[in-house]
């Protein structure tokens, strides 16, 4: 559909940051809408005499009536066209509070009223000329370098079949192993033959490792096994009994931090690795100083400046931050709601609200130096970001380079960027004599 120019009338709301949209669409998108959900509708409905997807217009339309297809194709356009009524006219929704009516018939424009909740204005405090006081981050150069050496070691370890020894913590094995739990129930999943698995308490139970080792190739061993508490509710705290015979065992070997290690990643010498680990640890130091100081600036502009933040919007970021664990336990099968009640999560819930409250602090100070300052991103720029963003998606995205809301989106981020680039160009960082040595995870 091409570009729709939307009818808009703006009523201030008596809840502060409230506003009443009354939106009027040509009928186009009443006819395209309506004719879309009456195919889905036609697609599922059972009408006597017809397959379904066959039957007439007018039968579908007695069988659930008009007002139930307008429903339909009204809930499927609804938050496209709300994004699409923002761009227009340039307003920051942050959430529907309340649809509160709608017309949708085929033929005739489109009309409905909606409430929404945009963002607060700011009243920015000092922002420019600021001595910004932060200390200098450094990590211990020799346990990084070690470290870092070690890592890649372990990366690039491989392993030599042994016969002479038992099995112990660390070795690769093949094992065949069936297991039952006390009442001779199945352990789903518990039975399997030339079975891998290094033989370390975080990969495999923890109890099963402790009870393993000592095992020799051929042997086989019953291990009575308790699962831990964080094994879900289907196995927490259960003993299972394994039958476990022992096929073949292979120890780690890993090669020496010396020039051969240097040459397998693509460098002459340990020298050159040295120096190259060196260099990541210094840009390293360097992003964290830089994030270090962005995040002590936009904290005193924080708290210089006036602005509200209602509950909708706090909790809308909370979803966001959260969405990744609410998946987790929609997948576990628990209850999102019974989740967020158990005491036990309750600091998961404050965490998250802390940084929820953040982040939007950060987003409305972005948005309002960007206002003051007339940041804007110029046409080369921001074509240039939407197309490396959309090549990224692959070339079935590529529609997306003259997508307006893709755009758009894409030009919010350089716009905070270039709102991060002024704050720091026109504050000054006064960097405390004091070094917090920090080491690598």
């Amino acid at each position: 559909m091409n570009k729709i120019d939307f009818k808009v009338e703006k009523n201030e709301k008596e809840n502060k940051n409230e506003l009443q949209l009354i939106i009027e669409a040509p009928s186009v998108v009443s006819d395209k809408a309506y004719t879309l959900a009456l195919r889905d509708i036609t697609n599922s409905v059972d009408i006597s005499g017809f397959r379904k997807g066959k039957a007439p217009k007018e039968m579908v339309e007695g069988k659930v009536g008009q007002g139930y297809i307008s429903q339909k194709a009204f809930e499927s356009i609804f938050y496209d066209l709300l994004i699409d009524v923002a761009l227009q006219e340039k307003l920051d929704i942050v959430d529907v509070v309340q649809i509160e009516s709608f017309e949708l018939l085929p033929g005739k424009p489109l009309n409905f009223k909606v409430s929404v909740e945009i963002k607060p204005e700011v009243k920015l405090g000092n922002y420019k000329n600021l001595k910004i006081k932060t200390k200098k981050i450094a990590y211990d150069k020799e346990i990084f370098l070690n470290k870092t050496l070690d890592k890649i070691s372990s990366n690039l370890i491989t392993f030599n079949k042994v016969e002479d020894r038992a099995v112990k913590q660390g070795d690769l094995v093949t094992i065949d192993f069936e297991a039952k739990f006390e009442d001779g129930s199945e352990v789903p999943g518990g039975k399997a033959e030339n079975f891998q698995a290094i033989l370390e308490k975080d990969k495999f139970l923890p109890e099963f490792v402790e009870k393993l080792s000592g095992v020799k190739v051929g042997e086989t061993k019953e291990l009575d096994v308790t699962f831990p508490e964080k094994s879900g509710e289907a196995f927490a705290n259960k003993i299972a009994k394994f039958n476990v015979t022992l096929k073949a065992i292979e120890e780690k070997v890993l090669p020496k931090i010396d020039d051969e290690l240097a040459k397998q990643v693509g460098l002459d010498s340990l020298d050159a690795l040295k120096l190259k680990v060196e260099e990541q640890m210094k840009s390293m130091e360097d992003e964290a100083n830089q994030r270090e100081l962005e995040n002590k600036l936009v904290d005193e502009l924080v708290a210089s400046s006036k602005f509200d933040i209602s509950e909708r919007m706090i909790n809308k970021e909370m979803d966001y931050l959260l969405q990744d664990l609410r998946a987790q336990c929609q997948k576990g099968g628990i209850e999102w709601d019974s989740f967020k009640k158990d005491g036990a999560n309750k600091e998961i819930f404050e965490k998250a609200k802390d940084a929820a409250g953040k982040r939007v602090s950060i987003d409305l100070i972005l948005g309002a130096v960007i206002k003051e300052e007339k940041i804007s991103a110029l046409k080369e720029e921001l074509d240039k970001e939407v197309q490396l963003k959309a090549a990224s998606f692959g070339e079935k995205y590529k529609h997306l380079e003259t997508d307006p809301r893709f755009r758009s989106n894409v030009e919010l981020v350089i716009l905070r960027s270039k709102a991060v680039d002024f704050l720091l160009k026109n504050n000054t960082p006064e960097w405390e004599k004091e070094v917090t040595i920090i080491t690598p995870d």
